[in-house]
């Protein structure tokens, strides 16, 4: 098959999913592109990418040869590049809707379903939240739950997540916040035990992989990469239950691959950009959940040529 990630330059090849996927996707002997956001194109109505076709050794690049590629005559296109979520990242989704090619994920539903929103789908299974730069409304939520989280819509990774413990911080937090990221606030209750976060891959709805997120001492946030640790976890009832019912959803809307993110036993976020954790559950259980990545995905992308060519 001949595959295209669409991806950050700067990548950890120690740690990042998609050097990881990128590296099977070799071991199975498909072409593999990469390209930048910033060189995908549509022209005369044509997908089309300045990329570079690659070849990688455990820990890096070992050649790159330029190339310009049509994106539908792709098998594969991956959606790779981290947020922010803005209007680049919404641009990207519209030029590979023109694309014939099995785009993993549906990039319509990527544009549809952003992280922190696509949440509200399933209130049932996420704290108290709202959604809004209104100052007065989110003062009148925090008088609501007296601790709360703040943090931007559409950036990621933690960035600027603050709780709030006194009012008189409110105005100029989400003030400088609006400011920062041009878009809404969400403010949500606290979950107070942030020892209970579990990042959880699934793969076509169902689980494969989990793992408990440590923060460092006097951290609240849990990301990887702001230091905290990872350890093994075993799925609980209420962790099978978030994902029954989130699976066939998922599944629906073709988001093939994405990572959930639950504290306290409440849903916090729905990976659907460019799902990571591949190599950490890979480190915790000695396993290569790249190989039943890639099963799917050329399962599905077969299915898809079927479809294409009936």
């Amino acid at each position: 098959m001949r595959v295209a990630f669409q991806m950050d330059e700067n990548i950890n090849f120690e740690t990042d999913t998609t050097f990881a996927l990128i590296k099977e996707a070799q071991r199975r002997e498909h072409e593999v592109f990469f390209y930048v956001p910033n060189n995908l194109a549509l022209k005369l109505n044509q997908p089309i990418a300045l990329a570079q076709k690659v070849s990688v050794d455990d820990f890096s690049f070992i050649s790159k040869k330029d190339v310009t590629i049509n994106l539908s005559e792709m098998d594969i296109i991956f959606i790779r590049q981290d947020p922010p979520f803005d209007v680049r990242y919404i641009t990207t989704t519209y030029i590979l809707e023109k694309t014939i090619a099995l785009v993993i994920n549906n990039p319509t539903e990527i544009r549809n379903c952003p992280e922190k929103l696509i949440t509200s789908l399933f209130p049932e299974l996420t704290p108290p939240t709202l959604i809004t730069e209104n100052v007065s409304m989110i003062r009148d939520f925090y008088h609501d739950y007296r601790d709360i989280i703040l943090k931007p819509l559409y950036s990621y990774g933690g960035n600027d997540v603050i709780r709030i413990q006194d009012e008189n911080s409110i105005q100029v937090v989400v003030e400088l916040m609006i400011a920062k990221y041009e878009c809404p606030v969400i403010a949500q209750a606290f979950c107070k035990n942030i020892d209970k976060d579990k990042r959880i891959l699934l793969l076509d709805g169902q689980p494969i992989g989990v793992m408990k997120r440590v923060p460092r001492d006097g951290e609240i946030r849990t990301n990887l990469r702001l230091g905290a640790s990872f350890e093994p976890a075993q799925m609980n009832d209420r962790d099978n239950e978030i994902c029954n019912k989130i699976g066939p959803e998922l599944k629906k809307r073709g988001l093939i691959f994405v990572g959930i993110d639950i504290i306290d036993d409440f849903l916090l976020e729905i990976n659907t950009t460019s799902p990571t954790g591949v190599v950490y559950v890979n480190k915790l259980y000695n396993t290569l959940l790249e190989k039943n990545l890639w099963d799917t995905f050329e399962e599905k992308a077969s299915s898809h040529i079927c479809q294409l060519n009936p």
